[in-house]
């Protein structure tokens, strides 16, 4: 079976989804508005996967926001058209339905199959009312819709009225993410983010700040992992509260390098204002670390509240520093998390059982 896949080359996501799928005996091309790195191509040329680049990325000002530069992504539908003349596929899978979702329905190919990932669904439509409606028109020309969470196929519900929406989690290889040998030296709260203001750094370092200064613990510290717009202002609010021994950035982190990081938390923090899913909630909790949320979208699906770890509001750092120093002071209550966290991971979000339902869903799509 052909598969044209619709999808950023660089993205994680893809490389995931296509390093899998290949060993199920699919073949995959990927066409991608963004030339892929240098190693990223040497990774699909190890599966013998082929890659056609737009390469448009020098033309668009900011990817983060939608911006008027971004109708140049129409400008790669031609390329398109010669990919798909030339490669003859059966299914076309189009990953991101702002973007590679609007080039699928516009070649008008069928099955056509869309994977929505969060921002495309939750910020894209609500800037105005021609991109809800152009939404709206893609999703429903889809053959088949693909959600990795509940919390996003209800937004797909309620606001663009399809309601046979699958939903295929991104889960975890628990060969890959697992527990370390021995337990950390140091007891360490985590995050691994973008440093973005909707993914609640701020928040965690005030709660860092109330830790250290108010409940004068100086036996927890705090690993933040990530890049991002706001890296520059977090460290200087590390500074100016007193944080800098205490708190550290390690910066961008390869993917796969990521579980080392995991295995050196004790708890690890994802209080986001917005999320569609929370995959690193899950490598966290595979590798036996117990977490703390916000109760915003994916978040209470990957964190089971008292179980897995606590659940709470966003933009409390006040109910994040309890929720920390509960797991500190009580370890008996902190280890058998870690024990809950990792055997729901395995049962419920289990990556090669992710794998086969995408597959079967190609098969269904087969001779549409």
């Amino acid at each position: 079976m052909k598969i044209l896949f619709l999808a950023d080359a660089n993205s994680i996501h893809t490389i995931k989804w296509v390093e899998s799928l290949h060993k199920h005996e699919l073949n995959i091309l990927v066409f991608s508005l963004f030339k892929p790195t240098d190693d990223v191509v040497q990774k699909y040329q190890n599966w013998g996967i082929p890659l056609i680049s737009a390469d448009l990325q020098s033309k668009i000002r900011n990817l983060r926001v939608p911006n008027i530069s971004k109708l140049n992504y129409l400008t790669a539908f031609r390329l398109l058209k010669k990919t798909m003349n030339a490669f003859e596929p059966d299914i076309i899978h189009a990953h991101y339905a702002s973007s590679y979702g609007v080039l699928g329905y516009l070649s008008k190919f069928k099955p056509f199959i869309l994977s929505v990932w969060g921002s495309d669904v939750y910020d894209f439509p609500q800037k105005n009312q021609l991109n809800k409606w152009l939404l709206k028109k893609v999703i429903h020309s889809a053959n088949t819709v693909c959600s990795t969470s509940e919390a996003m196929k209800a937004v797909i519900a309620t606001q663009f009225d399809r309601f046979d929406v699958k939903v295929i989690p991104f889960g975890v290889d628990a060969n890959v993410f697992a527990p370390a040998s021995e337990s950390p030296d140091q007891f360490t709260v985590g995050t691994i983010k973008s440093i973005e203001a909707h993914n609640g750094i701020d928040c965690l370092l005030d709660a860092a700040n109330i830790i250290i200064n108010e409940y004068h613990n100086t036996y927890i510290h705090f690993l933040i992992v990530g890049q991002g717009s706001l890296l520059g202002e977090m460290k200087q609010k590390t500074t100016d509260l007193g944080l800098d021994n205490y708190v550290k950035f390690a910066g961008y982190i390869p993917h796969e390098k990521i579980v080392e990081f995991h295995q050196k938390l004790s708890v690890f923090i994802s209080v986001s204002t917005r999320e569609s899913f929370g995959v690193a909630v899950l490598e966290a909790a595979a590798c036996g670390v117990p977490a703390i949320t916000s109760n915003v979208g994916g978040l209470p699906e990957v964190n089971q509240n008292n179980y897995t770890g606590y659940v709470i509001p966003p933009n409390d750092p006040e109910k994040l520093a309890n929720s920390i120093f509960k797991l500190f002071k009580d370890k008996n209550l902190k280890d058998q998390m870690e024990e809950n966290a990792r055997d729901r991971v395995a049962k419920q979000f289990n990556w090669n059982k992710n794998v086969i339902q995408m597959v079967n869903v190609y098969q269904e799509n087969e001779f549409l």
